[in-house]
């Protein structure tokens, strides 16, 4: 009688897993994205459970580039803190430089997809994007949320394992002495490719990470009219 009360409860915990073969791909609506997910399940990552983060928020982080830009709001730091983390990732993430595909939450076991509602950011969330590093080439990146820091104010993601680059992103905000916000937006990143780490990555990750704040910004004050 154990061994089938065993043996069920596995076989439901297997059920209950989520397929990267279960992305629905029509909702998804783009063709690096699909790419990126095919590639990760050849790469023998079945389910998002088997999506791992390439930098642990305790993990060390010898080795990597260190890349760091500094964005100031003019708002109160509780405000805008709030609006980052609970603005919904597929408008936080659709701006010119990149567009958002799908998020899975590790949490909730639920794919969510563009113009599909979730309630801000939380660790253990997957989100892809849709990179359009230039106008003729699009690339697509995938990151989890490993942190997310109420009392420090701070929100790290991670690129996944399977991601071309590794390492993690990791925004600390704090107040000034005029009651503003500043966001201190640091990056730790390395891949197998000498020439992309030290030249075009910093590039072309500065551009993305303005485009973010941008949006941002953009949005906080359109919530407010």
């Amino acid at each position: 009688m154990l061994l089938f009360v065993f043996i069920s409860s596995f076989v439901g915990l297997s059920f209950g897993q989520m397929y990267l073969s279960d992305v629905e791909f029509d909702k998804v609506g783009c063709e690096q994205v699909e790419h990126y997910v095919q590639g990760q399940i050849k790469n023998n990552t079945e389910t998002f459970e088997d999506v791992k983060p390439s930098l642990e928020p305790t993990a060390s982080t010898a080795g990597f580039r260190f890349h760091e830009r500094e964005y100031f709001i003019k708002d109160s730091l509780p405000k805008v803190w709030s609006f980052y983390v609970h603005t919904n990732p597929s408008i936080a993430w659709n701006a010119s430089r990149f567009s958002f595909a799908m998020l899975f939450s590790k949490t909730n076991n639920e794919l969510v997809y563009p113009n599909e509602h979730v309630d801000g950011i939380d660790p253990g969330q997957i989100i892809y994007l849709n990179l359009n590093v230039l106008k003729i080439k699009k690339l697509a990146t995938a990151f989890e949320i490993t942190t997310v820091d109420d009392n420090k104010k701070v929100i790290e993601f991670s690129y996944v394992e399977d991601n071309i680059t590794h390492g993690k992103q990791q925004l600390t905000f704090t107040q000034t002495r005029k009651g503003y916000t500043k966001i201190i937006h640091r990056t730790y990143f390395k891949s197998e490719s000498t020439l992309r780490d030290h030249f075009l990555y910093p590039y072309f990750h500065t551009r993305l990470t303005n485009t973010y704040h941008r949006n941002m910004k953009h949005l906080l004050k359109a919530s407010e009219n």
